[in-house]
């Protein structure tokens, strides 16, 4: 494991994250020379932005009783009226 000042890091801290996120190497902070305890270690479970279909295709549809239930509930809390919410009633 790879260790990292913390003065280097406050100074530094972009390069040492794209270190870790490039290489996947854990980084030990330290103070003074000494382990704090504390590492940056790299999240293997990436975000994705997208998501593929095959992963859609397992989300079961909503049943046509249920999406009645859902817009039942959806039309009992709106209103038509649109109120001036600085105005005191």
């Amino acid at each position: 494991m790879k260790t990292v000042g913390a003065r280097e890091l406050k100074q530094n801290p972009h390069t040492v994250i794209q270190h870790v996120l490039e290489t996947g190497d854990e980084y030990e902070i330290t103070s003074y020379g000494r382990p704090t305890g504390v590492r940056i270690v790299p999240d293997n479970r990436s975000p994705r932005r997208w998501v593929p279909g095959s992963d859609l295709a397992d989300v079961p549809p909503m049943s046509p009783r249920n999406a009645a239930a859902w817009r039942a509930d959806i039309e009992s809390v709106m209103d038509d009226e649109v109120s001036d919410p600085w105005e005191r009633a």
